[in-house]
């Protein structure tokens, strides 16, 4: 009896360790299964637009990619009962991502404006019962082969050669991208959303060192379809100064060099002439890029865009002119070193005199600037900006909102400058202009604002 015990006792002890073995096993295989990158359960990631609006090229492009290794990708187009499988393609082993430009069938691009597409893409992963993991996108594609319509609604009657102006017009078209007032050379003006939905306005600007006023408005939609018609106004020509100045010695040895000093790339020059090139031309460069960089945003209008007249510095004195070509000679005449231009007005007065904003805005650069020594640069919305060069002192900061009237500097001669004076300057969307026009009130309200006089009433904004 106790030996048929005891083997009882055996059998059970086996089977309960034989039973202990298999769920270790187990729980093993569900770790593994778990843990392995072979069972990773993530979904593979898409990029693709819900809604996509394509042109004349019909290129359709997107990304996969996933965490472990991608299996196969599948797009197809449907509408109706039309259907198109666009893409079926199985991945080499190991691939993590891809990027597609998919050409679309001509049968796709003339046939309906509109079709659904449902693309689909799974993973290598072992996981779902060796099916891997999938992911599936349904979207919408519009086939748009009509470019936007353009309408000029409003505009300056004239602009001087350096000069400013606005246009209103419209734009129709549903899936707009963007629209602006090409000039060629790289320079155009944003247009922004002007009180009525397809409406856009901007303010322009004749470049003083660009011979004719050649303009056009442009519009591009989503579909990467151009609209371009001209954009004429009447040209006032205006002829700038050439100035002579004989760089001497004393002058090089000394703002020239101090500016030198101040920036370790040019601090090494010894040789007058290079030095007076370097900081003349070169820094020049340097600190009008960063005039241009912080004046090109467009601030967006909202409701009525008003500026009043511009007189900075009250009881002031003219000293220069704007667009003047300055050559810098050396010793004799005929020995010109260096050229540079004069993109602002000088204005003189007492020392440390206050230095009013005009009319609102808000600081965006309050800082020193190379040449144009400590600089104020406030933007007073819809792309116009002024600039204050050669302060004594800020009074401002970035960020700041100002009020019309405001002190926001006292006139000094930082930068290169060689007696008190404040350098005046006015940007349209990074472009220089001509200062005077801005210090006409009968000039605003009679080539700027009565354009957006016009427009309001042509759309029946009231």
């Amino acid at each position: 009896m106790r030996r048929a015990r005891r083997v009882r006792g055996k059998k059970r002890s086996g089977g309960l360790f034989l039973g202990l073995f298999f769920l270790l096993i187990l729980a093993g295989a569900a770790v593994f299964i778990y843990t392995a990158p072979q069972f990773e359960q993530i979904p593979p990631k898409v990029e693709i637009a819900p809604k996509i609006v394509l042109g004349k090229s019909g290129e359709l492009q997107f990304s996969v990619s996933d965490n472990y290794a991608l299996k196969s990708v599948t797009l197809i187009l449907k509408n109706g009962a039309k259907e198109y499988t666009v893409v079926s393609e199985k991945l080499p082993k190991g691939v993590k991502s891809k990027k597609y430009t998919i050409k679309l069938p001509k049968e796709v691009l003339a046939g309906a404006t509109e079709w659904d597409f449902e693309l689909k893409v799974t993973d290598s992963s072992l996981w779902n019962f060796l099916t891997g993991n999938s992911t599936r996108v349904l979207g919408k594609i519009y086939i748009d082969n009509k470019a936007p319509f353009i309408n000029i609604i409003a505009k300056s009657q004239a602009i001087l050669h350096g000069g400013s102006g606005a246009v209103v017009y419209s734009v129709d078209e549903d899936n707009l991208k963007e629209s602006y007032v090409d000039l060629g050379n790289g320079i155009h003006f944003k247009a922004t959303p002007y009180k009525k939905k397809g409406v856009f306005a901007t303010l322009i600007a004749w470049p003083f060192n660009m011979e004719r006023f050649s303009a056009n408005i442009v519009a591009i939609d989503k579909a990467g379809n151009v609209a371009k018609i001209p954009l004429e106004i009447r040209e006032h020509k205006k002829s700038y100064r050439v100035s002579y100045i004989e760089a001497k010695d004393r002058f090089i040895d000394g703002k020239i060099a101090q500016l030198a000093a101040s920036d370790r790339e040019y601090a090494k020059i010894t040789d007058r002439v290079q030095k007076l090139k370097a900081i003349n031309e070169l820094m020049r460069q340097k600190n009008e890029a960063l005039i241009h960089k912080y004046s090109k945003k467009v601030t967006p209008l909202k409701g009525d865009w008003n500026v009043t007249e511009f007189y900075p510095l009250h009881g002031a004195k003219k000293v220069s002119d704007f667009g003047v070509k300055r050559y810098y000679y050396y010793k004799k005449r005929s020995n010109i070193v260096s050229t540079s231009y004069h993109l602002g007005y000088d204005f003189a007065s007492i020392k440390n005199d206050k230095i009013y904003s005009s009319s609102a805005g808000r600081v965006v650069f309050a800082s020193y600037n190379g040449i144009y020594g400590n600089m104020p640069l406030i933007d007073h919305g819809f792309g116009l900006y002024t600039l204050y060069g050669h302060c004594s002192k800020i009074l401002v900061k970035v960020g700041q909102k100002v009020k019309a009237g405001e002190v926001i500097a006292l006139t000094g001669k930082s930068g290169l400058a060689l007696g008190d004076h404040l350098h005046f300057g006015m940007l349209v969307q990074g472009v220089e202009v001509y200062p005077l026009e801005w210090m006409n009130k009968k000039w605003i309200k009679d080539f700027i604002m009565a354009v957006f006089q016009k427009a309001d009433k042509k759309i029946g904004y009231n």
